[in-house]
């Protein structure tokens, strides 16, 4: 009696083994996974770097993982944690791609507010350089200046075409860092021309 419960302990003993002799990666999750990071990669990768980088991480833990059971007797190898950690590359994949429009649009309407006081800078500009045109008082010189200075501000003017054109390109980004420049350019050549105004006592 006790010969047929030791034989039938070991044939269960054996089928298990056999049984997870069997394992195989789980190869169609793993595709899935990948799958799903080359479609979020460009969006997140740009405005996530940090949850991208949250990603590739958790997949290079599934490939470590991978590599392990592969080193294994065919016997003992086991996917459980691996599919586990395909979950969490999921979740990471994810949060990534919803950070990546959430900061899309923060950097949206970051680009659009500078865009609209980079305009309103080189206006002003041009309202000052009208003002000190109509000034009575011309010193000698004057008009050799204000050509010049009429340049210039065209060629502030014409930067606005260029954070149009980074704006539908949705190089947000550089659309700010170009607006704040411009800004700024524009903001010291009105400064100039009042400054100009009050010398000559117009």
């Amino acid at each position: 009696m006790r010969r047929t419960n030791l034989y039938a302990v070991l044939v269960v003993v054996l089928v298990g083994l056999l049984a997870a002799g069997c394992a195989k990666p789980p190869q169609q999750d793993i595709d899935a996974a990948k799958a799903s990071m080359a479609a979020a990669e460009a969006d997140a990768s740009k405005w996530a770097p940090d949850a991208w980088a949250k990603v590739t991480d958790a997949m290079n833990q599934v490939n470590a993982e991978l590599q392990a059971q592969e080193g294994k007797f065919a016997l003992f190898r086991s996917y459980n944690h691996t599919k586990e950690l395909l979950t969490a590359v999921n979740g990471a994949v994810d949060a990534a791609k919803q950070a990546a429009v959430a900061n899309k649009e923060q950097a949206k309407k970051d680009a659009e507010a500078s865009v609209a006081a980079a305009q309103g800078a080189v206006k002003s500009a041009e309202d000052a350089m009208k003002a000190l045109e109509g000034c009575k008082r011309k010193p000698k010189g004057f008009q050799k200046d204000m050509e010049m200075t009429k340049s210039q501000w065209d060629g502030l003017n014409s930067q606005l075409a260029g954070l149009d054109a980074q704006m539908k390109s949705e190089d947000y980004k550089g659309a700010k860092t170009a607006a704040d420049s411009l800004k700024a350019s524009a903001d010291a050549l009105a400064k100039s021309l009042g400054e100009t105004k009050t010398k000559i006592k117009c």
